[in-house]
């Protein structure tokens, strides 16, 4: 049962005709969109109401339309299903391509599993082709249901009441567009049967193992207005953060970020504390920012105005006097074995290329140049936390021209929603990175 809307609502949920008129006039180039169709009443939904507006041609741009369906392999019915969906996307005329997980499927972490293979395959379905985007048919009801799932989780913090971002970059180069978001399934099911459009109902969507089908069962009175305020609270907040780390912060070799912590203009303490938990989970290589508990220590620390020294999600956080210090700690590495002519992460901060005929081997070691008026905890960190290469045979020219290493911002690498752009750009430029694409919409 979709979640009520919550009394009070000052936001007007949206029908599938009017949200994918805004949408399509919200793009700004000709684009051509990936419709992510499983056959279920949403994403059907989507893929018509996309297909019946751009024939119109009545947009800004000129936009075209192809399709992917992903077969998880992990219902008896799911190839019949996707070939279903492969029969109504030809007579629509619209491009298709059935992409299958055939990997070994985990005895743990299955959903998790799931969904990164869903996003590679849509991404390769992407590139073959020849779409700009991907769109997704998340819902109002999806949204609600994902802040609740989030609400639930400490960890998550304030930041997870924002929700799905409109627009969520992929892989540093897809971004995944979610036009439906202020959409109701009953709507969206109305709209299909208005049409005389049949649907697939996924059983999996009334199990009760899943969170999500417990979250959707306990129908979450959430309310869509304090969504969008959260969403848009992120986004200055990640404003101000990274006018913040412009302004204060300075990149060392190594990398070592340097904040000087009296000269710049300081923000409010929240915009701090969320420029410097994204930053220590990028210069530790991780995925999730710092738990709160571990947050919350560094933010008492420098509040105290005291020097100090702690460790957190794998970086080494040091103050000395006006300067707050922070890099990778020393200790935790693992060697990384890449083979010829291949690429692969190392420590989740750095990425290898190996442009050479043989192996290599990557293994911590000492950073170049590491400057004598560092403090001694930064330069020990410095002597044994740098990428090393070792080859069985010397190569021919440079082993910087051999192998590549360019830094990695890992906690934006798989999934950066919209919301974050500006404080990933801003670190990006702190640590070298090649600024993230532009957004579509």
């Amino acid at each position: 049962m979709p979640a009520p809307l919550a009394a009070g609502s000052s936001l007007p949920d949206l029908s599938p005709e009017a949200a994918i008129e805004v949408f399509l006039h919200s793009l700004r180039r000709p684009t051509t969109l990936l419709v992510a169709i499983s056959g279920g009443s949403d994403s059907t939904g989507l893929l018509l109401a996309l297909q019946r507006a751009i024939e119109t041609q009545r947009f800004p741009h000129c936009h075209s339309l192809t399709a992917a369906t992903i077969d998880h392999g992990l219902r008896p019915d799911s190839a019949e299903e996707a070939q279903e969906v492969a029969t109504l996307c030809k007579g629509l005329g619209v491009p298709h391509s059935i992409e299958c997980w055939t990997d070994e499927k985990p005895r743990h972490g299955l959903s998790a599993a799931a969904r990164q293979a869903r996003y590679r395959l849509l991404a390769s379905a992407a590139d073959n082709l020849g779409a700009d985007v991907i769109v997704t048919g998340h819902t109002l009801d999806d949204q609600i249901e994902t802040v609740a799932m989030r609400a639930d989780r400490s960890s998550e913090g304030a930041l997870g009441l924002a929700g799905m971002a409109p627009a969520t970059l992929y892989a540093g180069r897809l971004w995944i567009l979610r036009p439906f978001l202020r959409t109701r399934r009953t709507a969206i099911r109305t709209y299909l049967t208005d049409l005389g459009q049949p649907w697939i109902d996924d059983p999996s969507n009334e199990d009760p193992r899943y969170e999500r089908v417990r979250i959707r069962q306990a129908a979450p009175a959430v309310d869509p207005d304090v969504i969008r305020k959260a969403a848009d609270h992120r986004t200055a907040l990640s404003s101000a953060a990274a006018t913040w780390l412009d302004a204060a912060a300075t990149c060392l070799p190594g990398p070592v970020v340097k904040i000087d912590l009296d000269n710049a203009p300081p923000p409010e303490r929240e915009a701090r504390d969320h420029a410097l938990a994204t930053l220590v989970a990028i210069l530790g290589g991780r995925s999730h920012r710092p738990a709160t508990e571990s947050l919350a220590r560094l933010a008492s620390a420098l509040d105290s105005g005291e020097d100090f020294r702690l460790t957190l999600s794998g970086t080494l956080a040091l103050r000395r006097g006006k300067h707050l210090f922070l890099l990778r700690e020393r200790r935790g590495f693992l060697p990384l074995s890449v083979p010829a002519f291949a690429s692969a992460t190392w420590d989740g901060r750095f990425v290898i290329e190996n442009r050479s005929a043989q192996d290599v081997t990557i293994t911590a070691g000492s950073a170049a140049g590491i400057a004598e008026d560092l403090p001694g905890a930064v330069r020990s960190a410095l002597s044994g936390n740098a990428p090393q290469v070792i080859a069985a045979e010397a190569f021919s020219g440079s082993s910087a021209d051999t192998v590549a290493i360019t830094p990695r911002l890992s906690l934006f690498a798989e999934f950066m929603p919209g919301f974050d752009q500006p404080l990933a750009d801003a670190i990006g430029r702190l640590i070298g990175t090649e600024p993230t694409l532009s957004v579509p919409i």
